[in-house]
Formats: C-alpha cells, structure tokens, sequence
C-alpha cells in the first residue's frame, strides 16, 4: 500500500508505487496532476488507484452529471456510485445552488478507463465525500499512470461552469469535424416502419419528407432480414436483405436524387443468434444477449476487429453511403460470461481494444469520405467519442417530450461544437395538432430527427411541421450553436433560452413559469410558449418599443402592432404558438 496526502486531498493505491502531485490555480479554479509509478513484479491481480477527500457543504441544493437524467437531488455517501468509461457517461460532477449557480465542480481527463466515483452527503458533519476508483489493470499499463483532477469552485452559471469541463477534455480529445448536413433536419425510418422496410416505401416517404426540409435519411434497423419481427437475431452479416432492398446502390442513387444524404443503422457489437458471423466468431465474443438473440462480439481479437471495420468500409463503398448511425456502442461491457484475457487477444483490457476499434473505423470511414456523418446516442456520448461522431443524439423515448427536451440540454452542456439530436419524433395523427407542435417545440435547441408516417399525418399537422421546420433550419446558428442556458434544472429545465449578438430565442415549457427578457441588450426576441397554456409571462429588464408578431401553432398570424412593455407582462399567445419582437429603432 502507497499513500500520499496532497493538501485535502489523500491519493492511495494498493501496492507498493511512487505517487507525486502537482498542481495549478487559477482564481476559484484547481487543477492537479497525479503521476504513478511503479515495479511491474509489484502488481497486484487488480491493481486499484483511489483519490478520496471531503469538502464542506456550502450553499449546495443539487447535482448535475451526464446520467442524472430526472433526478439532480444530492445522495449521501453510502448510495452514490456512479460509473464511467469511454462508452458511457463521462466522470464530471457539478454542485450547483436552487438559483443555478456553480458550487462545485469536479471532473477527471481520463474519460476511456471504466471507473467509479461516489461524491454524496456524510451525513454526521453535512461534508461531501468524494471518492474516485481508477482501476489500472496489469494487462493495459506497463510502469506508469498519469491523471488529472480538476476542479472549479467559480462563482459562475452552472452551465458555464460544466461547458470550461468539456472545453478542457478538448484538449485530450480533439473533436471530429461536424459537417453543415449534421445540423439539417433529418428522417428516420425507426418509429415510423420499424422493421417492415422495402426499397419502394422508403423512397416513396423520403419523397414526402424533401418538402419539410429532410435533408438526410437514416435507414434504421430491418434492412438486413426477410422478416418483419423487431429483434437482432439476424444481424451482423452486414448483408442486405434481397426481398426488401434487391438493389441497394441504387435504391441509395434514388434517395441521392431526392437532395438527401443516406445514413444507415448499424448495431457494431451483435452478430445475431441465426448470423454467420456469429459461427465465424464462436468462441470470440462477450456474451450472448438472450432478450434480444444475439452476440456481442469481443473487440479484444484483431479478426473482429476487422470484420468490423472493413465491412463498414465496404458498406460505404459499394452502396456509396453518406455515414453511419452506430448503435449499441455500450454494449461492448465486460459481464461474468466473458472470457479473460487469452491467447489471439491483443487487448487485456476492453475499453482499450474499443479504443482501437473505433479508432480504426473512423480513420478508415474519413479517409473514404471526409464529411461522413457518425452518429451516437446517449450514454455514449463522452468526450473521446466526439473524437469519433459528429452528431450525439438523445435516447430512445417515443412521446415523451420531457424526457427528449432534458437529454437536449444535458447533451448541449458537454457536447460543444458537436451537432445534438432529438430523439425521433413520432404521435398519434388523430392528437390535436398543439399536441403534435409540443413534440416539435420541446427539441427547438436540437437539430430534429422526424419518424412520423408523412402518408398518415393530417393536413393540419402537415402545415404545423411546415411552420417549425422552417423555423429550426432559418434560425439554425441561434437554435443551434450559439450559447444555451436552461433555467431550473433541477425542475427539468422549464425555460430554455440561447442569445447571440443581440439575438434571441426563449422558450417556455411550463405554464406559468416567468421569462426573462433582457431588453437591454436584445433587438430580436423569439418567445415561444411551448406549453398548454394561452397565456405568458414575461419580465422586461427596461422599456423599449417592439414590432410584436404572433403566430398559433400552425404558423398563422393573429396579431401583429408596436407594443411598449415594461416590467412583468403577461399576454395572450395561443397554446404552443409564438411571438417574436424586433426592437423598432
């Protein structure tokens, strides 16, 4: 056993080892560097290194970290523990007060290692108690490790504070370029055929889709068997399934011709039950997936690795292919059926050898195609996958405009200059149409993934997508790119707001809930009352003169004069419909 106490912090391992630590302050902000080294007679079977420390609880009410999805309320000690590795999640903390100001901001650089870290309420003296375990397995390092601890007691938004954390992580892992088609809306076949996919449909859809400004179709999965019954059982061959698509270079040449780009869904760790290729690799994979009949195979053998990687490179090549949605990146997890480490194996260590993996695809699928689009979908959306994606997008929740509005701004806090994407949007044709424009209001922030059936939706809901599409791709930067702030996130984000140069858009997801208008510094403001109610409130910081026009949902005008507001206002403005102001001069 080594220690070493370093100020508060104590830095342990398990076995005989030099540890130094040096630091660095910048105002509010820490940063330390911890080395190891060591014998390698002197490790241990599992090798652990563990940075522990406590801090007092100061104007502290919530938490915020990448899988914290609805709940943000502090844990105590004993009931924590939260994982990370380069596949999911990533190991970031921030302690944030009820106004959403930072308190406390902790993050480690090394995002690829899994490991574990509990920060939660000693409940004898009203201390946050930290802990990080780092496993350094003997069969990934030789003599040495080096990490960084990073953290940030700035007085600063807590949006601020968790945006300097993924700024930093760039450094490490520089991400991949987003080209501008990552940023355009985008149709996918996944809620709206699932797996009854024929070449002659989905033309026939992407048709419709052109209008409402789809740029880029994602061809989910359902390509690669006869049949129509959800499940992977047949997958991994990587073979088109001749029934459905019995040309598939040209049904691509014809959704090419359409002016959209072709995406196709890719599940990069299964070879299904009834795939050759789980035969091929028998023996060679992670575990075997009842629920779903399929394989995971075991990226720590080079063969499998590439299979993977020149089958994909063949995909795009022969069918002349856009990108890829990669899917399933997390199931590439160590679980007690899988193997240890063996002969044939040139990684001991799994997030190693899907390091390599990912690696190697992305280097290959770039050099064929420079802009190729890759996407990702929570958890895995740390920042060594932005080394590998350009476009992250939220996780599978059909309806659920919460949950698709939450992932967004999670999404948007870590994610920097990578494109962020809804979740597929989908409802029922016979809702009413506010309900329709509430699932497209509550992903303004996002580039918008449609899956609705455009055959099966009704006039009226046609012409509200026309409106709010139109409106996401004119105002792409704003929504987009430029800086977001979400208010209340331990409500869930209920106001959402961006502002750039003067410019403007504020959302309202609850009734009743206040906006804030800096009119002081704005010319340009999008207030958009994404909620059942027909009325807003809104608070005016000084007095100007406005053009106010109002939209309902459907992109209809109904009214449109100067007004002079001052203070806290409220107005009339139809249920999910907008106003914009333009400052007259």
């Amino acid at each position: 056993m080594s220690e070493i106490q370093f100020g508060m912090l104590r830095a342990e391992v398990n076995f005989p080892c030099r540890i130094t630590c040096t630091d660095s302050r910048e105002e509010a902000r820490s940063l330390y560097c911890f080395e190891l080294h060591w014998e390698r007679k002197d490790l241990p079977e599992k090798p652990v290194f563990t940075l522990s420390w406590e801090k007092p609880i100061w104007d502290i009410q919530y938490q915020w970290h990448s899988e914290c999805h609805f709940d943000r309320a502090l844990k105590p000690d004993w009931g924590c523990d939260e994982e990370s590795k380069l596949s999911k999640s990533s190991p970031l903390h921030c302690f944030f007060n009820d106004a959403g100001w930072n308190r406390y901001t902790v993050a480690l650089d090394d995002c690829v290692t899994l490991l574990t870290r509990s920060i939660g309420v000693h409940e004898e003296d009203g201390t946050l108690h930290a802990r990080f375990s780092i496993p350094l397995d003997a069969s990934g390092l030789t003599d040495g490790y080096r990490v960084k601890l990073w953290i940030d007691e700035t007085n600063c938004r807590y949006e601020d504070a968790i945006r300097a954390v993924a700024k930093w992580w760039e450094e490490k892992y520089p991400p991949v370029n987003v080209p501008p088609e990552a940023r355009l809306p985008m149709y996918s076949s996944w809620y709206s055929f699932h797996h009854f996919l024929f070449a002659d449909q989905i033309e026939a859809e992407c048709a419709r889709a052109v209008p409402f400004g789809m740029k880029t179709l994602i061809l989910d999965n359902g390509w690669e068997d006869d049949d129509c019954e959800r499940g992977y059982a047949y997958g991994g061959d990587l073979q088109t399934s001749v029934k459905k698509f019995p040309d598939m270079r040209q049904h691509v040449r014809k959704i090419h011709e359409l002016g959209m780009k072709y995406m196709l869904w890719c599940a990069v760790p299964f070879a299904g039950l009834h795939s050759k290729a789980a035969q091929t690799f028998k023996g060679k994979t992670l575990e075997y997936i009842d629920a779903i009949q399929t394989y995971a195979l075991d990226p720590r053998y080079p063969e499998v690795r590439e299979y993977i990687v020149s089958h994909y490179v063949r995909m795009m090549r022969d069918w002349d292919l856009d990108g890829f949605k990669l899917d399933f990146i997390d199931s590439f997890r160590m679980t007690k059926e899988t193997p240890a480490f063996r002969e044939g194996m040139d990684y001991g260590v799994l997030e190693d050898a899907v390091h390599r993996l990912m690696t190697d695809l992305t280097r290959k699928l770039h050099e064929l195609r420079p802009d190729v689009l890759i996407e990702f979908r929570q958890n895995y959306i740390g920042p060594v996958m932005r080394q590998y994606g350009n476009m992250f997008r939220v996780g599978d929740c059909p309806y659920s405009t919460s949950y698709n509005r939450v992932g967004i701004v999670d999404l948007r806090l870590t994610s920097g200059r990578t494109a962020v994407h809804s979740d597929m949007l989908m409802w029922n044709p016979e809702d009413r149409v506010e309900n329709a424009a509430c699932q497209i209001e509550n992903v303004l922030f996002a580039n918008v993934q449609l899956s609705a059936r455009l055959d099966r939706i009704p006039e009226e809901h046609l012409r509200m997508m026309r409106f709010w599409t139109r409106l996401m791709q004119d105002e792409q930067h704003l929504l987009q790119e430029a800086p977001l702030y979400a208010e209340q996130p331990q409500m869930l984000y209920p106001v959402v707001r961006t502002e750039e140069k003067g410019r403007s858009v504020i959302a309202c997801y609850q009734h009743g809930v206040l906006a804030e208008v800096p009119a002081s510094r704005l010319d340009d403001v999008y207030l958009i009352n994404a909620n059942s109610g027909s009325t807003m409130l809104a608070r005016f910081d000084q007095k100007a003169r406005w053009k106010a026009t109002v939209w309902n949902c459907l992109g209809e005008i109904q009214t449109e004069e100067e007004w002079e507001p001052e203070g806290l206002v409220e107005w009339k403005i139809p249920e999910c419909g907008m106003v914009r102001l333009q400052k007259v001069r």
